[in-house]
């Protein structure tokens, strides 16, 4: 891994609030939540500046934590929860894009389940 390709918080941002209009970033004392449809799959500067956790299917999670060693499984939730913990600093862009797509997608499947089928594009910001 290249310094060049390091994750950085503005970089991580750019990132999850190009994954579709929307996603909405909230702001939560010192974190930054990034939304869809009112359900949280990231937030940056938790549990302390520098990392980020996400939250993640098991299979996707499983598959981040093959990427990289700057990824780990936040041991302080239930097992099976998939809360993912990223040491920013420690994984490339790419493996980053991958985990932000991957946590996106499960935010996105989730919360169109909990809708109506008339009311899903409406609701989450899309179509």
């Amino acid at each position: 891994m290249t310094r060049e390709h390091i994750m950085t918080p503005d970089a991580f941002s750019s990132l999850a609030t190009r994954l579709s209009p929307a996603v909405k970033s909230h702001r939560v004392l010192d974190t930054v939540q990034f939304r869809l449809g009112g359900r949280a799959f990231a937030t940056l500067g938790w549990p302390e500046a520098g990392r980020a956790v996400v939250k993640l299917s098991l299979k996707d999670q499983a598959a981040a934590l093959a990427l990289s060693d700057a990824v780990s499984v936040d041991a302080s939730r239930p097992r099976n929860s998939g809360l993912t913990l990223i040491r920013l600093e420690r994984i490339d862009d790419d493996a980053m894009a991958y985990i932000l797509t991957a946590a996106f997608s499960e935010a996105y499947a989730k919360a169109a389940r909990s809708q109506p089928a008339r009311g899903r594009a409406a609701t989450l910001g899309v179509g």
